[in-house]
């Protein structure tokens, strides 16, 4: 077993098995956007906005803060979603087939392999969205119980053996993507929510296009993902009666 095989984050070991040793720099990528990840959401100037301007916003109280980096522009929004951080990393993480029954911006999802119980390897399209038409993404994801909630990071790896499907569709690349779940502390059962994303869409989009419209992109995957837990809660609800 070669070290790019294993690796150890908060107390946690993902060991691949030798059949899945193709995925080792899948793996290892994962462990870099999860120190990345959790280092950003940790950064006071994070917590309080500073270095961060307003970008887009909704009635509905919601608003996108955006940075410029030598890779893009990085957007994050907090939300809150009606359901426990233990049901809501579940349903995020087990429910990535499932995303184009209630996401209209998502043309397809699958999972490529699944390693290890916390780590994957994952490929999704969007449809046209505004001016950007249809993206495919191909991306490894991992996950960690840390303190009373989690971290999910991902970022987007090549994968020789995997051949799409979906031909025509530009290939963007995922600098990196994160979500932190925590207990809301005015109510438990509730989860706060912070996401983060920074991607690069390829093609020959303009660089003033992609920043007019990525914040609106994560603007609208906010609502439709809060209305699907909301959708989610209200089952539970329905089924406890």
């Amino acid at each position: 077993m070669s070290e790019k095989s294993s690796l150890t984050i908060h107390g946690v070991t993902d060991t691949l098995e030798e059949d899945d040793e193709k995925y080792a720099d899948a793996l290892q990528t994962a462990g870099d956007v999860f120190a990345e990840v959790e280092a950003l959401f940790d950064e006071e100037n994070y917590e309080k906005r500073n270095g961060w301007f307003k970008d887009e916003s909704n009635d509905e109280g919601d608003i996108v803060y955006a940075k410029d980096t030598r890779h893009g522009r990085m957007v994050t929004i907090s939300t809150e979603l009606p359901m426990p951080p233990d049901f809501v990393m579940k349903e995020t993480w087990d429910g990535m087939e499932t995303l184009p029954e209630w996401n209209q911006n998502i043309n397809f999802a699958g999972v490529i392999a699944s390693p290890t119980p916390n780590f994957d390897i994952v490929t999704y399209g969007n449809n046209d969205v505004l001016v950007v038409s249809g993206r495919e993404f191909v991306s490894a994801r991992i996950w960690r119980k840390v303190d009373d909630g989690y971290i999910l990071a991902s970022r987007s790896v090549t994968v020789p053996s995997f051949k799409s499907k979906h031909k025509g569709k530009v290939r963007a690349h995922l600098h990196m993507a994160g979500a932190r779940f925590r207990v809301n502390p005015s109510n438990p059962e509730t989860t706060l929510c912070d996401v983060v994303m920074l991607a690069e869409l390829k093609g020959f989009l303009p660089k003033m296009l992609v920043n007019q419209v990525i914040g609106r992109i994560m603007l609208m995957d906010t609502v439709t993902n809060r209305r699907h837990f909301q959708d989610l809660k209200a089952k539970r609800d329905n089924n406890d009666d």
